[in-house]
């Protein structure tokens, strides 16, 4: 597929066909990032930071530590430790 850069600015702009926009599920608020590797352009969806509250939102009322990492969690301090 051949695209022809256009001039935007004091860059040069591309455009992304349709067909490959549905195919990486982008769209008009996707954010991108560019790399060069090996001489090559690599364009690719950059991931979404997800807020702490967003991750805390996302754990199961029902989640439960397994059993280790429970005791762990539920002892308390056993010697010198700085808390």
């Amino acid at each position: 597929m051949d695209i022809q850069l256009k001039k935007w600015g004091n860059s040069l702009g591309l455009r992304i066909p349709h067909r490959l926009v549905e195919s990486f599920g982008w769209d008009e608020n996707s954010t991108v990032e560019m790399l060069e590797v090996d001489g090559a352009l690599v364009i690719r969806k950059k991931a979404v930071a997800t807020s702490l509250d967003q991750l805390l939102a996302s754990i199961p009322a029902d989640f439960r530590y397994s059993t280790d990492v429970d005791h762990f969690m539920n002892s308390g301090p056993q010697g010198q430790e700085l808390l």
